[in-house]
């Protein structure tokens, strides 16, 4: 009905990271579907959960405040998950930003199934405190490696920067580095993925 799409879309609107991400999920719950499983009929609602979610802009990155910001938004996705099946996707540009300053040779596909595997987790165990069971899965994507993204990339990662600080680490360590509101961050190749 309308009047649950209204709540869904409210609740929503408190853990969704940006209008843009706010504005997808309403129009995807707009036309919810249904699956038939083993049990009974019942909605799946896909939420999307940025990256930025996680880590409010200005705080430490860090487990502790993961683990806080995932513990706030737990209550909703458990009560959400009574009524309907539930499958979160996340981002994971601050995280795996963060990954790399830490290493600084590994390469971008391992620092992003280490940053999922972290974040599945962190959401994991808020949910279970939230007497709700998950099972996190890290996926595997093939993308074209012709593609515009490794030309022009567009992905933030990592911490913000002023504009000094962010034009010494692009000449320092080759970063590309783009205007994100008032600061710079750093940006890496994200294509679409192919299968």
């Amino acid at each position: 009905s309308s009047q649950s799409i209204q709540k869904i879309y409210c609740t929503i609107k408190m853990i969704a990271s940006s209008r843009h991400s706010l504005l997808k999920a309403a129009k995807q719950l707009a036309t919810t579907r249904q699956y038939s499983a083993t049990t009974t009929l019942n909605d799946r609602i896909v939420i999307a959960v940025g990256g930025n979610a996680l880590q409010r802009r200005g705080e430490r990155l860090t487990i502790e405040n993961m683990l806080k910001a995932a513990a706030d938004m737990a209550p909703t996705l458990a009560a959400l998950s009574k009524d309907h099946e539930l499958v979160l996707t996340h981002g994971n540009g601050p995280q795996v930003g963060e990954l790399a300053l830490e290493r600084s040779a590994a390469t971008f596909d391992v620092l992003g199934a280490e940053s999922m595997g972290q974040i599945g987790y962190v959401l994991a165990q808020a949910l279970s405190s939230a007497g709700r069971t998950t099972a996190p899965i890290i996926c595997q994507v093939v993308v074209d490696p012709q593609h515009e993204a490794f030309r022009d990339p567009s992905k933030f990662v990592g911490p913000i920067y002023g504009a000094k600080e962010a034009t010494a680490l692009s000449q320092s360590l080759g970063w590309v580095m783009k205007p994100d509101g008032e600061y710079f961050r750093r940006v890496v190749p994200s294509p679409p993925p192919k299968e």
